[in-house]
């Protein structure tokens, strides 16, 4: 463990941060399209364990802003993923018993500290960068989250693939309809749970009207989808 630890330190040091590579590897075996292999995950569960015990001793205060947020948007979904393979049973669903999934603590943080999904999302990562396209990129578990990528998020490229999961979210007709006809759209949840993030009620449709294809939402009439909670898999 003091071996892990001290390379840990010396990779911040040499500027070179967190590496992600075990975790990019399991996401690019086992996800595609957004559809989460998590049966085949669970036959090779202490790759993923390995994972987050490394992440759980590098200390993030080292790191560069962009570091830090690849780094808890890497945590929270491999913690999520574990979370899902403890639980597994078949027909499985993140909101089962009352959302059991995000309450209880099972993220590990450096210095020995514990978690839970909600409190990393909503007391830590929302709060610290004050980004609302880590709306886009935190997978819940749940078919009309974003989809997952099948890589880890990485830093020097990371403002970038914020852009793209967002407009490529915004532009799917199964997480947001645009009726250009009607002038009126039917969002995801995720614009109303969190519309203060992206400015406000009132500034969502300004807000997305900046990645919408084909000019500006403003002025529309707007509604939102149902939440479809079933798991992503």
């Amino acid at each position: 463990m003091r071996t892990l630890i001290s390379s840990i330190v010396l990779l911040v040091l040499l500027g070179a941060g967190p590496k992600h590579d075990a975790f990019d590897t399991i996401l690019k075996n086992h996800v595609a399209t957004g559809h989460v292999d998590y049966k085949q995950i669970m036959k090779n569960k202490f790759d993923l364990y390995a994972y987050l015990d490394y992440m759980a001793n590098t200390d993030v205060s080292l790191l560069a802003r962009d570091e830090q947020l690849a780094y808890y948007i890497n945590l929270y979904n491999a913690s999520v993923i574990k979370g899902v393979i403890e639980h597994w049973h078949d027909g499985y669903s993140p909101a089962e018993k009352d959302y059991q999934l995000f309450k209880e603590p099972l993220v590990n943080l450096p210095g020995g500290r514990k978690m839970s999904l909600n409190d990393l999302e909503n007391k830590l990562i929302r709060p610290t960068f004050k980004d609302p396209r880590v709306h886009v990129a935190l997978v819940c578990g749940a078919v009309s989250c974003p989809p997952l990528l099948s890589r880890a998020y990485q830093a020097e490229d990371l403002n970038e693939t914020l852009d793209a999961n967002m407009k490529r979210f915004i532009n799917d007709p199964n997480r947001n309809t645009i009726d250009r006809e009607n002038k009126k759209v039917s969002l995801s949840k995720i614009f109303d749970w969190y519309a203060d993030d992206f400015g406000g009620k009132d500034k969502v449709l300004g807000y997305i009207s900046r990645f919408t294809e084909g000019g500006s939402v403003e002025g529309y009439t707007v509604e939102f989808k149902d939440y479809d909670w079933a798991l992503n898999s």
